[in-house]
């Protein structure tokens, strides 16, 4: 949630940021007048409240003093109920209001992404087989079978594709060691509070599997859990870094006509998550770091890789400013993007009411949600680095993960 105080301080700067997301539609009249109402109903019912308080005392021995007393405290009562009614109303309306807009973001759909770091690709004219092929042909991934078992867009991850994906998650874990990460595996199922808290409801209610009968729902990414595990409490030093290593569901509502091949846009896939608090000055260098971190990790695996800016169209509505990594595809000769790195401000602290205290006073710490590595990397080195027989070397820096193993040959 953003900051009320700023909104109504200067909301046409509120509503450049809202055009830049395209985003005019946005109700920011009826949330400062809602606001305007609380506040108005906040001073009454406190004059009232000492009123009340006053006569209560001087009308001990004293029954019109104590009959007006009563009548005070009748309408302190309806008062506190009409101020909570407020509250609920403006919370509401205030809960559809995305994030500022970092004046970095260049205003367009993803067509308008900003490319900082251009990929170096290889020099050559081979043709390269799609990675589900090459999967496929290493007996590692099995899509017909996942369909039969649980329909579109699942995989069945056997053998040396699990290896893949346990030799990736050791090496990830040293790649960052000594920057103070906390590995931590959530809960895959959350209440609806989670989903709120994290700025995910109520701008994509389709977007996550909810759980007949309850309040549950499977959580799209471990950033959901990391958030709402710390709700209402008071962070005592930052910064707090976390590893969340957890399966992510998806229903991929919106995706119909893209690539949803083998391991791309499905329901289900594996991710490790770096999600971590922060005061506001260190969010910049510690943004950086992040992406450094994922830029190096993918580096290691021996893909092409380039790295954007998104555009305002491009971040969802509790990003502030976001970097995406993409890897290069070369069967399809174009790339897919890979990780995601987003500094969310204090907007997800604010609604999940996590503060902590810096220079005597309390304030709601930032929050920054970056992909460490998910399945998706396994589709990208798998392409990346098939060799024309079909088998796959090995990047030398997974080969100790893997028993010093330097080629995936096809089965059969």
């Amino acid at each position: 949630m953003i900051d009320l105080k700023k909104l109504a301080a200067d909301p046409d700067a509120y509503r450049r940021s809202l055009a830049k997301r395209g985003a005019e539609s946005v109700d920011v009249d009826g949330v400062l007048k809602a606001q305007q109402d609380v506040t108005q109903l906040t001073q009454e019912y406190e004059q009232l409240r000492v009123q009340s308080k006053e006569l209560t005392r001087r009308a001990a021995r004293d029954e019109a003093l104590r009959a007006q007393a009563r009548d005070l405290r009748d309408q302190q009562t309806e008062l506190e109920t009409r101020l909570r009614q407020a509250r609920e109303e403006l919370n509401a309306k205030a809960s559809w209001l995305p994030n500022y807009l970092d004046d970095r973001v260049p205003a367009g759909d993803e067509s308008d992404n900003t490319v900082i770091r251009a990929a170096v690709l290889p020099d050559t004219d081979r043709t390269y087989r799609p990675h589900d092929e090459i999967a496929q042909g290493l007996g590692i991934l099995d899509t017909e079978r996942a369909a039969k078992l649980s329909g579109s867009r699942f995989y069945v991850l056997k053998g040396d594709g699990v290896r893949l994906r346990m030799a990736m998650f050791q090496l990830y874990l040293d790649m960052v060691e000594g920057q103070g990460f906390e590995l931590v595996s959530p809960p895959v199922l959350a209440k609806r509070f989670s989903f709120y808290a994290s700025g995910y409801l109520p701008f994509a209610q389709s977007d996550n599997f909810g759980i007949a009968d309850s309040e549950l729902s499977l959580t799209g990414t471990s950033e959901q859990a990391l958030l709402a595990m710390h709700a209402d409490e008071v962070l005592p030093e930052l910064p707090v870094k976390y590893l969340g290593d957890s399966m992510c569901f998806r229903t991929e509502a919106g995706s119909h006509g893209r690539d949803v091949r083998g391991m791309m846009r499905v329901h289900q896939f594996y991710k490790l998550e770096q999600f971590l608090y922060c005061a506001p000055d260190e969010v910049e260098a510690l943004h950086l770091q992040m992406l450094d971190n994922e830029v190096a990790f993918i580096d290691a695996l021996n893909v092409p890789s380039q790295t954007i800016i998104c555009s305002s169209g491009d971040v969802a509505a509790p990003g502030f400013f976001k970097y995406d990594v993409e890897a290069w595809f070369p069967a399809n000769q174009t790339f897919r993007e890979l990780t995601s790195n987003t500094n969310l401000t204090d907007y997800q602290t604010r609604r999940a009411g996590i503060r902590t205290r810096i220079d005597g006073k309390m304030v709601h710490p930032y929050t920054i949600s970056a992909t460490g590595f998910c399945d998706r990397h396994i589709a990208a080195l798998l392409e990346n680095n098939q060799n024309d027989d079909g088998s796959v070397t090995v990047p030398e820096a997974l080969r100790p993960y893997l028993g010093g193993r330097e080629v995936l040959r096809p089965v059969g």
